[in-house]
């Protein structure tokens, strides 16, 4: 009788498709991606006298600086105007910073993935939950904001966490996309990061959408920002949920973007130590 134990068979054709297995991958690395996520904070505040308090106070900075010159100068009437910019703001910041951050840990990762086995995905995955968290913080000087304003806080803001979400998912999708273009045009990351100022422009964030003309005002809803902003303006400063249309178009937006830069991300994951 043959006591030989019976070796498993390892068969390509029966690994599922990469757009399923990198879900699966990521899944089972999900405390990899957590550590480095934490990883990347501890770097990024370890040489600074405040720490992770800047992530506090240059919203404020900003926000100080933006009332002055738009409140003061330009004189357009927004109610409550440092909370307005400031939700704007601090949701800008997570979007221009983790897209950007997810092209710059896939380009600084392949030594690192091309030696041991690390869904390929999990860089950019970090990368969205670490300036996530960055986001999570930057709302404690908001509330602030908000007591010493006297805006109320409604039931309304239970809405954040799923709007939060789904701006994530939108963020991953961008940021899988510019990933792998930047994979094999380097010059794409640096390009993005010059659009992306004119995207910040071209989003109602330091201004109302009132103040553009009926003309001109359908451009800005061409803009995918735009309704996700509203997804979380609305909750904050308005004190009610995003209207169903903004959030069918948000969730639509959320979802189409992250499927199709999963799709194309794990589409040519394998040929990345070939480009960079």
């Amino acid at each position: 009788m043959n006591s030989d134990p019976v070796r498993p068979i390892y068969d390509s054709e029966l690994r599922p498709h990469p757009f399923v297995e990198e879900w699966l991958e990521i899944w089972r690395y999900r405390e990899l991606v957590l550590m480095w996520a934490v990883r990347t904070i501890k770097i990024r505040y370890k040489r600074s006298v405040l720490g992770v308090l800047w992530t506090l106070i240059e919203p404020l900075m900003t926000m100080v600086i933006l009332t002055v010159v738009f409140s003061s100068l330009f004189r357009f009437e927004v109610d409550g105007y440092p909370v307005y910019v400031l939700v704007g703001l601090t949701f800008f910041d997570f979007f221009r910073r983790g897209t950007t951050a997810m092209a710059d840990e896939v380009l600084a990762s392949q030594g690192l993935a091309s030696k041991i086995h690390v869904p390929r995905s999990a860089f950019p995955v970090a990368a969205v939950v670490t300036y996530l968290i960055n986001w999570l913080l930057a709302l404690i000087p908001l509330a602030a904001i908000m007591i010493f304003l006297g805006r109320p806080f409604e039931m309304a803001l239970v809405s954040l966490v799923p709007a939060i979400f789904v701006v994530c998912l939108f963020a991953l999708g961008v940021g899988m996309l510019i990933s792998t273009l930047a994979a094999f045009f380097p010059d794409v990351n640096l390009t993005y990061q010059v659009l992306l100022t004119a995207w910040m422009y071209a989003t109602p964030i330091i201004y109302p959408i009132t103040v553009v003309s009926e003309k001109h005002r359908h451009l800005l809803e061409l803009n995918p920002l735009t309704h996700l902003l509203r997804l979380v303006r609305d909750p904050v400063y308005e004190g009610h949920v995003a209207s169903p249309e903004t959030w069918a178009i948000g969730t639509a937006l959320g979802l189409v973007t992250l499927v199709a830069g999963w799709w194309t991300f794990t589409h040519w994951r394998d040929a990345f130590d070939y480009r960079v």
